[in-house]
């Protein structure tokens, strides 16, 4: 059963329109919220926005404010979930825990807020936001003043800082300690540990390489490579690449027995780099000793669909947060393998990706892409 404030009504437009008239001509209000330069609205007790300043007008790219009035923030910002249900934003199982529509919401219940909110827009990419909620009254009606503060390259340089001082550290260090022991080594040894740290090194390099090409497709400007893709090879290339990944010893990973081979036309450099993503994903989420398995099958006769398995089963507050940017069960300044994933899928191989997660299927992630352009 729904929270009974989620599926509050929504004020008829006519009000809408009082309430932002009335707050529009609130003495010296607009001379002053015009020059504050972070992103401010006025909703009202259904959460429906009734005043914004220009910085909000720029944000979500409308001519005027009058534009915004009697919409909620997650749908004029784009929000995926926002969509999900006939009610719009704050409907959605999701909007339970957005920074935003906590924040709002212990606002109109008279408490001012600060949250973070991780969204997920439709069009592929996903904001970092801080909100600050700050109830207030006009005569008679409660009001909230919402102000909100781009934190997405704040939390960028949080995962660049947690990879480059953490991963890239504990790679390098793996790579010193092999040479370390290469001084005392038998020769016989020296053929493995010499392999090790070729691999280790690539490895350092492809982490270096993951955050470079994930800068590119956020700021639209990836090019795109169309080549025919064998479905079996893509599939064996990635169980391949990270079989022998010294981070994931222990833990098993192989072909579904049921993957199809299917000749598609795609970008085979992106695509390695969604499915490897999430086979990354998936064995950092398998305990020691867990299997991940890749499969790959013609959906229907325009379509092929990849999943990666785990058997894990990722919890319910966590699944309606997966895809947005730094989100990440396993700790803060990470969270960039699904989002880049969904980002890359979306937005540039006319794609879908998806998961289901529940004690009887495990966790399955899955990648569908058009059969050919």
């Amino acid at each position: 059963m729904k929270d009974p404030m989620i599926t509050s009504p929504r004020t008829d437009a006519d009000i809408v329109g009082r309430q932002a008239q009335h707050i529009r001509e609130w003495k010296d209000l607009r001379s002053f919220v015009d020059v504050i330069p972070d992103i401010l609205v006025a909703v009202n007790s259904t959460r429906q926005i009734v005043f914004a300043n220009q910085a909000a007008v720029a944000f979500f790219q409308v001519k005027d404010a009058s534009a915004l009035w009697g919409k909620r923030p997650g749908e004029v910002s784009g929000c995926l979930h926002s969509v999900e249900e006939p009610g719009g934003c704050g409907e959605s199982a999701a909007c339970q825990v957005c920074g935003a529509f906590r924040s709002i919401m212990q606002g109109l219940e008279g408490k001012p807020s600060v949250e973070e909110c991780r969204m997920a827009l439709v069009a592929g990419v996903s904001l970092d936001l801080r909100i600050w909620a700050h109830p207030f009254k006009i005569g008679s009606e409660t009001f909230v003043f919402v102000s909100i503060r781009d934190i997405s390259d704040e939390k960028r340089r949080q995962a660049l800082e947690k990879i480059f001082f953490h991963d890239l550290l504990n790679t390098a260090g793996g790579i010193q300690s092999i040479g370390e022991i290469m001084e005392h080594a038998e020769p016989r040894e020296l053929g493995e540990l010499r392999a090790l740290i070729v691999t280790l090194s690539e490895q350092l390099v492809e982490e270096i390489r993951s955050q470079r090409e994930l800068l590119v497709p956020e700021r639209g400007e990836l090019h795109v490579e169309m080549h025919p893709v064998n479905s079996r090879d893509a599939v064996n290339r990635v169980i391949a690449a990270y079989s022998v990944n010294p981070a994931f010893a222990g833990k098993s990973i192989r072909a579904d027995e049921t993957c199809e081979i299917v000749e598609l036309v795609s970008d085979p450099t992106l695509l390695m780099r969604v499915l490897g993503n999430l086979v990354k994903n998936a064995l950092e989420a398998s305990a020691p000793g867990g299997l991940v398995t890749v499969g790959c099958r013609k959906s229907d006769p325009a379509t092929v669909e990849f999943s990666i398995h785990n058997q894990g089963v990722i919890p319910r507050t966590a699944q309606l947060q997966i895809f947005n940017r730094s989100f990440s069960t396993k700790g803060a300044g990470r969270g960039l393998g699904t989002y880049s994933a969904r980002l890359l899928t979306t937005r540039f191989m006319h794609g879908r990706t998806w998961f289901v997660s529940t004690p009887e299927t495990q966790t399955v992630f899955y990648v569908e892409l058009p059969i050919a352009r």
